[in-house]
């Protein structure tokens, strides 16, 4: 029976591109999304090659023939994916170039090799993120120059864009409105001066120049009046028709401006809130609950709040869920607005994007994940067992040659049920169903028991592994031993991996404060600067350490660190590329810092 039509039921209602190939690249399955995407029956591309039916591009140059997804994927056994700040785009024989998500690797059913492709076109959100950024910065730059015109401050220089947009126009008339201002000012107080050096002698002059004058400025500021109020509509209108949810306060939190996308997200009414000073005692108002959310994320239950090292963003980001008519996931951006000149805060805006699709999405992607993992759990462990058994020569003696082979086999089937374990271990803690067993234990048992059977492997490659046991005793303290073991063994599974032969890691604990502290030294590869951010996430690992170890599914340490935060702890990196890296975590010997809920570490 084709390999393909036994999981193809299961991914034909995925909302994402897939096509199954053999170990000759020769496509086996498609589902209708990728064939709707590349605008192409599916069964016309049934025994194609792979390669052939799709172009690949990175940025705008075709991948070279060393990377094609046959090559990469079935005979280098790699993952394919797009680099960091670089986007992938495929070409079909039916459709133009458009920019995807995309993922290529194998796996195997029942001994046979299979390659998978998921792909997503991200057209639409690529154009959409840039036109949003742009929009955004822009808008913030003009209402802190409008606030400064409107105090009479007409000094202001606006900077152009080098390229030209739909806003280069706006800005320009706004300058020369700005500089004709300015000069009406200069020349005003010029007259004024030279009329009091005159008066004395021709009051009658005076007054005929001032009526004069009085009257040629009252019909150039009437000009420039009108002028600015259509500037001031045309803003308003490009605000009110933005997709995302806007809403402006002054410093006390008072409400200027809520835009119709954030009225309607939020189910408040603009009439009746607008002037309003928001507190969070408003959170018991009910049609208020929503905006005051928004405005305090820290009242919104299981409010998330994102790193900025992870999001790359210097502004507060956070994640929650509100509940009016529907229940809705919000991603909520907090942007303070800046004086032109003084550079102090003189304002906020919340910029507010409904993520309730894409959570739904991700959510049925972990599912699918969790699934995929169960099913190959059984298989991967009856191999496991058939070939232990031929290599303890339980089914008859083997040649030299034979066992060699199997074992490359065993250690292989050993990374993919490793990798088993990790997915699985990641789909139990972003469901809060990890199963943490907090008693007292003993770190030292727990360190010294890692470390004795982790030996063999830094022997075989000649590191020296020390232990450095603190001097000051440590009483046992309330842990999970076997969640702690796997947080060790982590972090010294991946010191000797990524340490050259004739190197050293070193392990010490110490107690700092009421924690205990726990530091794993290498003098391995190193970890590149703009890339330590980025450790703990899912599926990353350092592009470095995959040229010298190209094994690892990049989920230990994402699992390490919601482990160790888990139990009250902090997770540290300090790395030199060629230097050598150290991993610092603590735990606390309070068992009452302890979290009482499972907060998950979102990337």
């Amino acid at each position: 029976m084709n390999k393909s039509s036994e999981i193809g039921p299961l991914l034909s209602f995925i909302a994402e591109g897939v096509m199954l190939f053999n170990e000759k690249g020769h496509i086996t399955y498609v589902n209708p999304h990728a064939a709707l995407l590349l605008d192409i029956f599916g069964k016309e591309l049934i025994g194609r090659h792979i390669d052939k039916v799709i172009k690949i591009y990175l940025d705008n140059k075709i991948i070279s023939p060393k990377d094609i997804i046959s090559r990469y994927v079935i005979k280098q056994n790699k993952t394919f994916n797009a680099p960091a700040g670089h986007t992938i785009y495929f070409k079909s024989s039916n459709r133009g170039r458009f920019p995807v998500f995309i993922s290529a690797k194998t796996f195997k059913i029942k001994n046979n090799k299979i390659g998978i492709l998921v792909f997503r076109d991200i057209t639409t959100e690529k154009e959409l993120e840039k036109y949003k950024q742009n929009t955004t910065k822009k808008l913030s730059r003009l209402t802190p120059i409008l606030q400064e015109i409107a105090t009479g401050n007409f000094s202001t220089k606006i900077t152009l864009p080098k390229t030209e947009d739909e806003f280069t126009e706006l800005l320009v008339g706004l300058q020369l409105m700005i500089d004709d201002l300015y000069e009406l000012e200069k020349a005003r107080k010029r007259s004024e001066r030279k009329n009091i050096e005159e008066v004395k002698r021709e009051e009658e002059l005076k007054r005929e120049l001032t009526e004069k004058y009085s009257k040629d400025l009252e019909k150039k500021v009437k000009e420039k009046t009108k002028e600015l109020k259509q500037i001031n509509i045309h803003i308003e209108t490009i605000i009110e028709n933005l997709t995302s949810g806007l809403i402006e306060y002054n410093n006390d939190l008072t409400l200027i401006r809520i835009n119709k996308a954030a009225e309607d997200l939020l189910g408040v009414k603009r009439k009746k809130i607008m002037g309003w000073k928001i507190t969070p005692k408003d959170i018991k108002i009910k049609s208020l609950k929503s905006l005051v959310e928004v405005t305090y994320p820290a009242l919104c239950e299981g409010a998330i709040k994102y790193d900025k090292k992870i999001s790359g963003v210097d502004n507060d980001i956070h994640e929650l869920k509100i509940k009016n008519e529907f229940e809705r996931e919000l991603n909520v951006t907090t942007v303070p607005i800046l004086s032109h000149y003084t550079k102090k805060r003189i304002g906020v805006l919340k910029i507010i994007r409904d993520i309730t699709r894409e959570k739904i999405i991700s959510k049925s992607k972990s599912e699918f994940i969790s699934i995929a993992a169960h099913q190959l759990r059984t298989p991967l462990s009856a191999i496991k067992w058939a070939l232990r058994l031929l290599i303890d020569g339980d089914e008859g003696p083997m040649t030299a040659a034979q066992i060699e082979l199997l074992n490359k086999g065993y250690q292989t089937n050993e990374k993919m049920i490793q990798l088993v374990n990790d997915l699985l271990n990641v789909a139990r803690i972003e469901e809060g169903r990890f199963g943490y067993e907090f008693k007292e234990n003993d770190i030292i048992k727990v360190l010294s028991s890692v470390i004795t059977s982790t030996n063999i492997v830094a022997k075989r490659k000649n590191i020296n592994l020390i232990f450095n046991n603190s001097k000051i005793k440590i009483i046992p303290f309330v842990f999970d031993d076997k969640k702690i073991g796997l947080v060790i063994q982590n972090l010294v599974d991946n010191a000797i991996k990524y340490t050259l032969d004739g190197g050293k890691v070193t392990v010490d604990i110490n107690k700092k404060g009421g924690f205990i502290e726990i530091k794993v030294s290498d003098t391995g590869v190193g970890i590149p600067k703009n890339q330590i951010g980025r450790m703990f996430t899912k599926f990353y690992r350092g592009e470095n350490v995959m040229r010298i170890q190209t094994s690892g599914s990049g989920l230990g340490l994402f699992i390490t660190k919601n482990i160790v935060e888990r139990h009250g702890g902090k997770i540290s990196l300090e790395s030199r590329e060629n230097k050598g890296s150290v991993f610092t975590f603590t735990l606390p010997l309070n068992k009452k810092l302890i979290p009482k809920e499972n907060k998950i570490y979102y990337e």
